[in-house]
């Protein structure tokens, strides 16, 4: 989602694999927050998800992020942790 100068707003992608739907990288700038852009940016791919006939969604969360999904039904099943490892 981009604001009327062209910049990006808000944005967040989703695959659907059988009946679940990972989302990913659900973001709103900085000078964008506050203005329920997120919430519409979630509220668009469960819908994509749902007409693709996804009936569970998957996703990792940020801190900040999680009171956003909480809002709209999500629950924490488990914590996440961010690893990297370089053998």
């Amino acid at each position: 989602m981009h604001d009327a100068a062209g910049e990006l707003a808000a944005q967040g992608q989703m695959a659907v694999l059988g009946d679940a739907t990972i989302v990913d990288r659900v973001g709103t700038q900085e000078a964008h927050r506050r203005r329920g852009l997120g919430n519409f940016v979630m509220r668009a791919l469960a819908d994509h998800a749902v007409d693709r006939g996804a009936t569970l969604g998957v996703l990792g969360a940020t801190d900040a992020g999680r009171a956003l999904y909480e809002t709209l039904g999500w629950t924490v099943q488990a914590p996440l942790a961010a690893c990297v490892h370089r053998p």
